[in-house]
């Protein structure tokens, strides 16, 4: 009976450091997992977006509440010239 005594008394000891140790690494494998899950993901939507003709732009930036900005292409017109401007026409 004496030798089941000193082995639970063993097992105590050094179980409990074991497991410690153990679980720590599986949660860094875990981790690095999910980072790895991530990039693919990430490349997969990114492959995707050039396969549909999708601009990068819709990809990486987040749609706004604002219209877009246009710039109106070809020749401006003059403003008015104020009274006694010596360079109005």
């Amino acid at each position: 009976m004496r030798y089941k005594l000193r082995t639970l008394l063993i097992l105590l000891a050094i179980l409990p450091p074991l497991l410690w140790i153990g679980w720590t690494k599986y949660e860094a494998w875990r981790a690095e997992q999910e980072k790895q899950r991530a990039a693919r993901d990430f490349v997969v939507e990114f492959q995707w977006g050039l396969r549909t003709s999708v601009p990068i732009q819709e990809l990486l930036v987040l749609p706004t509440d604002e219209p877009p900005v246009t710039v109106p292409e070809g020749p401006q017109p003059k403003a008015p010239a104020k009274a006694g401007d010596p360079r109005g026409e």
